[in-house]
């Protein structure tokens, strides 16, 4: 419908496909040709770059990682299942759990703002954590150490030599990476997490952009 309206050939993308390729080519990434790019956001998606490829899977949908089962819990998640990892560490379990927690009474940076907390969203969180607001930093602690677990799961599965942690929720550094990192050191197997760097997305929000350039370039080369 776009290349009809616009007339210029369109490619279609999962947004944390091209980021894990925005970094891979022009970011982060080194020497490294097997990568997993987190993108930790409202929700959690996932790039796998494998000998220097993107993975797809059989049909396209491969690094669906927010949607491993991972908890015992009654929460539903986006996709209409129970347990996922979403429900309890992605960007939206988080604002639920600031919610929860103002309304029973703990105080924050964004409550002494007068912020109802239905008002709250995600990047007020984020702010507030940059801003040293205790609540926040203590719930993304929480979120990251559950990240932390099923990372390595990922890194028992792909053995990689890097993990990047991408999305809106990487913005808040090393309050994300740290839990995250102790959580990977608890869970994973030495003998393979001791190949494995845990880093901070270098390109952030343009990650996303720039990987979809590179890879409309890739496939209209590929076509010439």
């Amino acid at each position: 419908m776009i290349e009809a309206s616009v007339g210029i050939r369109v490619f279609l993308e999962n947004d944390s496909r091209a980021m894990a390729y925005g970094e891979f080519s022009s970011g982060i990434v080194g020497d490294e040709k097997d990568v997993l790019f987190l993108n930790i956001d409202y929700g959690i998606g996932m790039g796998i770059m494998i000998n220097g490829q993107l993975s797809y899977g059989k049909s396209g949908y491969s690094g669906e990682v927010g949607h491993i089962p991972l908890f015992q819990n009654e929460i539903i998640c986006q996709c209409g299942k129970k347990g996922c990892l979403e429900t309890e560490a992605a960007g939206w379990a988080l604002v639920n759990m600031f919610r929860e927690r103002l309304l029973q009474g703990s105080s924050s940076l964004l409550s002494l703002a007068k912020l109802s907390p239905q008002d709250i969203k995600l990047e007020d969180i984020i702010e507030a954590a940059q801003k040293d607001d205790v609540l926040s930093i203590e719930l993304l602690a929480e979120i990251g150490e559950k990240l932390g677990r099923a990372i390595a799961l990922l890194i028992n599965i792909f053995n990689p030599e890097l993990v990047i942690l991408g999305g809106s929720l990487s913005q808040t550094q090393e309050y994300i990476r740290l839990p995250i990192k102790s959580a990977v050191n608890k869970y994973s197997l030495s003998l393979v997490n001791n190949d494995t760097q845990l880093k901070i997305s270098k390109l952030g929000n343009s990650a996303g952009v720039i990987g979809a350039c590179l890879l409309v370039r890739d496939r209209l080369l590929e076509i010439a």
